[in-house]
């Protein structure tokens, strides 16, 4: 089975929000209704965008529909080479009884062997044979695997040369995991089934967040005011920003553990975001500021000499 790929047909991407969607949704079915639209694609078109829709805003359909499309792509391949389009050739000229032999019976007369009392000797029925896989790898970044993407990759095969295919990265997807596509290896022989394309995925390090299972974490540089009273932090983490609210008396090295908002599984369960805390004071300071680190200085050392 193939596929459609309901994000193009409602021309969104997978990060689109759903107020895009819907948007988008309106603004294609207006176009297509079979009321204002007498083309002949039309009707063909708004089925299409509705069921697109009908499955993009139902959270339980579209993880189903991304898994789903993870294992077998929108559709093999930009020239399809799916076992439902191999064709067989038929041959004229003095090896065609061969050929017919070879190929509905399984086997074909050998042109050395010699006749026995008249009779031909059958050459033993060939046996089928499935092709090797082709494994490859696949680079993908964090975000990437955050969202799921749609990415093209070239293969190379026996036969066939260079070929390109469509491969649909699941949300969630982890390092070493892999994803198989049917069918898509090398040709098999005497019958036998085609080989898999065996991708291997690697994340790649992003320059902020490394990952923990499904947890992310990263390092947040506050200044000694902010560590002694508390305050607020922002962040940026793929294409949402956070604000962060930093207790009291937090500590250098401390861990602030933010629910919800690291890496994804494939399931769709949120991991958390783990904040280490690094107090640094800043490089260039005022003449205020100053004075302000000397009346804390002299608190702090009141402090010592009562606790003497």
């Amino acid at each position: 089975m193939k596929y459609k790929n309901y994000y193009e047909i409602l021309d969104v991407t997978r990060k689109s929000s759903m107020q895009e969607i819907k948007l988008s949704y309106r603004k294609l079915a207006k176009l297509y209704h079979p009321d204002t639209n007498k083309s002949e694609e039309a009707e063909t078109k708004f089925k299409d965008v509705n069921e697109a829709y009908a499955t993009l805003t139902n959270e339980e359909k579209r993880k189903r529909y991304d898994r789903q499309v993870a294992k077998l792509g929108y559709g093999f391949t930009e020239n399809d080479s799916s076992l439902s389009n191999v064709k067989y050739e038929i041959k004229s000229g003095v090896n065609v009884i061969n050929d017919l032999f070879t190929t509905i019976l399984g086997f074909k007369k050998d042109e050395n062997s010699q006749a026995s009392d008249g009779k031909t000797e059958r050459k033993e029925k060939l046996k089928p044979i499935k092709g090797t896989d082709i494994i490859t790898h696949l680079d993908v970044s964090l975000e990437e695997g955050f969202f799921g993407v749609e990415k093209k990759i070239a293969i190379k095969s026996f036969k066939s040369g260079m070929q390109t295919f469509s491969v649909n990265v699941p949300i969630g997807i982890q390092s070493g995991d892999k994803i198989r596509l049917a069918a898509l290896g090398n040709p098999g022989k005497n019958g036998g089934k085609n080989g898999d394309l065996i991708i291997h995925v690697k994340l790649l390090e992003d320059q902020n967040y490394k990952l923990d299972g499904i947890n992310l974490t990263n390092k947040i540089t506050v200044s000694p005011a902010i560590a002694a009273i508390g305050g607020k932090v922002k962040l940026q983490i793929f294409d949402e920003k956070l604000i962060i609210t930093l207790p009291k008396h937090v500590r250098d090295g401390e861990l602030v553990n933010v629910p919800q908002k690291g890496y994804i599984s494939e399931d769709g369960t949120r991991g958390d975001l783990i904040l280490k805390v690094h107090i640094d004071l800043p490089s260039n300071i005022s003449e205020r500021e100053e004075k302000l680190y000397e009346q804390i200085l002299k608190i702090e050392k009141r402090r010592s000499e009562s606790n003497v």
